[in-house]
């Protein structure tokens, strides 16, 4: 029978680095010896067997760094060695004490016969290098080897500039050990963020699996599971078959599951007294042996005798159930596709044979049956399936692991988010110190090589994951601080131009892994960013080019944003400071002029947000504006780079990375603040998007001190690193343009007072309340008329209050207002009322103020700081509808009162408020944040 499609078995062999010269023995290094016993030995005992049989098989092998230097590593070779000893001599008490018991009689005997094989198979055919079994699997080409992360570090949650020296430093351990470049890369946790299939591609990988719920998301949307999409220009992403991930990982109707299979949780550990097995424990507490005597069962704690005999018996015809899935899966699909269909099935090596007593035996029993002629379905590997059939469609995937829910919540959670800003504080010295020492040897050189490793070490995903799960908490959370104490005594002392001679020692006594470890990993660059970027930076001087990164910009503008960075380049500009302004596309505008001295230029971006999906679109702006720099770097780089808010933070890490220009930040709200609080996976992805983009910043800047403040806090920035720097506003451009825009009477009519509101209609600007203030605002001032210009989701919801509450004749909703239609009812408001519930700054308000109208405010954020109540305007607590109904009769009816407030209004405008003043405070602050860059880049000693 023709091959009708493929089945890739890829199983991930990894445990975190664990090895403790200081002391003889160390409970938690059992780890590694019984997965040697209980998974690798028997796994590679079965492919050799294959082998020689010549029965042909193909699997998919991801041997992670760590791992590798583990099984590699002399100390713990001989450990082991030790380790089977006590073994033995536990199963030789076994004998003798189950002797004459006819159910567990033969299982201990079992058990003396598989230590044997394993003493036999690793010490004396493979001299204690297990690995080069695998090397020679994979030179007949049984297996195909992949390598991994370094320490398996959860890629998505380290910096950017960490990913290389995690990849390359894996790829490189992997030629190490077995002499041949990896092909394939394992993501640990399956966990693909967006633009690391760059980093693979430049180091030679061709493949990596991911989570079938990435296709899901995938864009375009393939057809299936069942052939790998081609992510940027080299590499492919398979995706994990949901039916063989449920038939193997289910716990309730996986094949592990079944009642005739070996129980994990009854151990003569914990059976029998203690004493009694004592002896052959690493540990003072009773713990595993791996001389289990009892099958599942059922799912009450009454557990039968493991019969050997049944469990094969269900062996066979569990592998007999799996292969005719796999061949009725492919001959369905095969129909449906042009190329033959794979049917990728991703497993942790160490359910086989550890959790999965019979895993072993299982899976040879499927290669058996894979490779029967009459198979419509062949065993083979992503490697040999993009070989012959290409590297599949393009498209692009998101943020996705093969974690619960498929995200990250597992190694982000309340229990070890605290380990990040450790991380990220490290990963951005390690950084700082690699590009102190591009030439550094010797002494130096060593302590800045094992730097690296003990930030490597830090950065498994292992600790944050056991800190989930709650196991040996304490144990990983030592380990973690370990590692970057070490690490920070390397590094202050390499500051000063000298080496912690005990710490190196130390750190390079316990932990001599990855010998070919090169600390200039973190300063590689790509092209072709970096070949404009400078040999020497120097401190930003006034008539050196700045480039603005917005997402909104005149004639765009959603909100505040898009005036403040318009009327900032301009004072800049006139200032001497060249500006140039990167963002997207309006129809109508050209992609490229000078308006008021500012270069503009204007990047088409496919799409709208609510065509794509907006993170899928924010994505895709990110792209446009790195093409953008990109171009126009090739004529010469800016002094620094200036970022607003999180949307064009992809673009702007890039940058800052590549070119090692300065990155100044301005946050002008945060989504914690709009949405009070974090309540979907949209809204936690912004805040971190939020979070890595403030982490980049040379030099961050806040609208105000309630900004300044809720920076600080949600994103662990010191507060002495913000600078408060607020909008500012040109009474000019809150002047009503005669001829343009509609007039008042459209809105109003004459006699009335107008009570004015504009800005977004949503509910942290307080439009609902405003409109909750109307009846009482009528009842003492009935001549009164609210005009409410703006767009937003709340709008019908608003009207259909109004209608409610029996004032909507009064209300006058005006959409989407010009400029000068705005201006005009600005200046012609008897009072203008912002009652926002989160506001970070508030610059209407401000223009406001600048067109001599009576403001009335919200007592929130940044409006809170620019009102000063009774003085320049009134203040009403957040969201109380009848304080800001008296607040407006009070204004209403006390005109000589507005007009005094007016008078203060005007006086603080022209003098705190100009754009002068901001342009100034603002290139003092890329004046520090270029010094900084140019220093150091450093996080300061005392936040180490």
């Amino acid at each position: 029978m023709s091959v009708k499609g493929y089945w890739a078995l890829v199983l991930h062999a990894h445990l975190p680095y664990v090895r403790h010269p200081e002391k003889p023995e160390y409970m938690e290094e059992r780890w590694l010896f019984e997965a040697l016993t209980e998974c690798y030995l028997p796994l590679t005992e079965s492919w050799l067997r294959l082998r020689r049989e010549e029965v042909p098989f193909q699997v998919t092998l991801s041997v992670t760094p760590s791992l590798a230097a583990m099984l590699t590593d002399s100390l713990l070779q001989e450990r082991y060695l030790r380790y089977l000893g006590k073994m033995l001599a536990l199963a030789d008490q076994e004998l003798e004490r189950t002797r004459d018991g006819q159910d567990f009689a033969p299982l201990s005997a079992m058990y003396k016969e598989k230590l044997e094989a394993c003493q036999r198979l690793f010490r004396d055919e493979w001299n204690c290098r297990i690995t080069d079994a695998w090397k020679s699997l994979a030179q007949s080409g049984h297996l195909d080897l992949w390598t991994s992360a370094a320490t398996h570090a959860f890629l998505p949650y380290a910096s950017e500039g960490s990913w290389r020296p995690q990849i390359r430093t894996g790829v490189e351990q992997h030629k190490a050990i077995f002499g041949m470049a990896p092909h394939g890369f394992w993501l640990p946790e399956c966990a693909y963020a967006p633009g690391v299939e760059k980093v693979l591609a430049q180091e030679g990988i061709g493949c990596f699996v991911v989570d079938n719920g990435t296709f899901r998301r995938a864009l375009p949307e393939p057809a299936g599971f069942y052939q790998p999409l081609q992510i940027g220009h080299q590499v492919s992403a398979f995706a994990r078959d949901p039916e063989t991930s449920h038939q193997v990982w289910d716990k309730k109707s996986g094949y592990p599951g079944d009642y005739d299979y070996r129980e994990f949780y009854r151990d003569i550990g914990y059976d029998l007294p203690f004493e009694a097995v004592a002896p052959y424990l690493d540990t003072d507490v009773p713990s595993d042996t791996g001389f289990k005597y009892y099958r599942i069962t059922g799912n009450t704690d009454h557990k039968e005798p493991y019969r050997r005999d049944w469990a094969m018996g269900k062996v066979n015809l569990h592998a007999s159930n799996f292969v005719q899935n796999r061949c009725a899966q492919v001959e369905h699909l095969s129909g449906a596709m042009a190329e033959p269909p794979i049917v990728v099935s991703p497993y942790d090596a160490e359910l086989f044979g550890h959790w999965w007593y019979e895993g072993p035996d299982f899976l040879e029993a499927v290669l058996r049956r894979m490779a029967s002629p009459d198979s419509p379905a062949a065993a083979s590997t992503p490697r040999r399936y993009r070989e012959a059939h290409g590297a599949g469609p393009a498209g692009r995937i998101a943020f996705s692991t093969w974690g619960e829910d498929g995200f990250g919540k597992v190694w982000l959670s309340v229990g070890n988010d605290w380990v990040y800003r450790h991380l990220h504080r490290a990963e951005k010295e390690m950084v700082a110190l690699a590009q102190a020492f591009p030439k550094a040897e010797g002494d130096i050189g060593r302590a800045l090589n094992q730097a690296a490793r003990e930030l490597m070490l830090a950065q498994s995903s292992d600790w944050p994951f056991i800190m989930y799960t709650g196991t040996t908490v304490e144990y990983v959370t030592r380990r973690f601080e370990e590692h970057l104490q070490l690490f920070w005594s390397l590094a202050r002392s390499l500051r000063e131009g000298k080496v912690d001679q005990s710490a190196l020692a130390e750190a390079e006594w316990k932990h001599p892994l990855f010998g070919d470890i090169d600390y200039l990993d973190y300063v590689s660059f790509n092209r072709p960013l970096a070949e404009a970027a400078s040999a020497q930076a120097v401190p930003f001087i006034k008539g050196e080019p700045v480039w603005m990164l917005t997402w909104e910009y005149p004639p765009r503008v959603v909100g505040g944003l898009g005036r403040a960075v318009a009327d900032l380049s301009k004072a800049l500009v006139a200032q001497g400071v060249p500006v140039t302004v990167f963002t997207c596309a309006v129809p109508g505008c050209a992609d490229r002029e000078i308006v008021d001295g500012v270069t503009i230029i204007r990047l088409p971006v496919p799409g709208a947000p609510q065509e794509a999906g907006f993170l899928d679109w924010v994505y895709r702006f990110n792209m446009a504006l790195l093409a953008g720099v990109t171009a126009e770097a090739s004529s010469g780089l800016p002094s620094i780079i200036h970022a607003h808010d999180w949307l064009v933070g992809l673009a702007a890490r890039e940058i800052r990375s590549k070119t090692n220009v300065p990155l100044a930040v301005t946050i002008h709200a945060t989504e914690h603040g709009r949405q009070r609080g974090l309540w979907n996976d949209l809204q936690r992805s912004i805040h971190r998007a939020e979070a890595e983009l403030v982490s980049a910043a040379d030099g961050l800047i806040a609208c105000s001190d309630y900004m300044t403040r809720e920076v600080s806090l949600l994103f662990d920035a010191p507060w002495t690193e913000i600078s408060t720097i607020a909008n500012g506003v040109d009474p000019a451009n809150v002047a009503p343009l005669p001829g343009e825009g509609k007039p008042i009477e459209a809105f109003c009519q004459p006699g009335e007072e107008l009570i004015f509101h504009v800005g977004r209609l949503v509910t942290e600007k307080g439009s609902p309340v405003l409109v909750e203030a109307m009846p009482s605002v009528l009842r003492r001032r009935p001549q009164a008329r609210l005009v409410i210009a703006g767009k937003g989701p709340l709008l019908e919801t608003l009207k259909e209050r109004a209608a409610e509450l029996g004032v909507g004749e009064k209300i006058t909703f005006a959409g989407f207002v010009d400029d000068s239609t705005r201006n005009r009812l600005l200046t012609s408001a008897d009072v203008a009322v912002f009652p926002s519930l989160y506001e970070p700054f508030g610059i209407v308000a401000l223009e406001a103020m600048a067109a001599g109208t009576p403001v009335i405010v919200g007592d929130a954020g940044g409006l809170g700081e620019i009102i000063r109540h009774g003085q320049n305007g009134l203040k009403v607590p957040p969201g109380d509808a009848e304080a800001l109904a008296d607040a407006i009769v009070q204004v209403l009816a006390d005109r000589d009162g507005a007009a005094a407030m007016v008078r203060e209004a005007l006086r603080e405008v022209d003098e705190l408020y100009g754009w002068d003043t901001i342009a100034e405070q603002t290139a003092a602050l890329y004046r520090r944040a270029t010094v900084k860059r140019l220093t150091s880049g450093a996080v300061s000693e005392a936040e180490g």
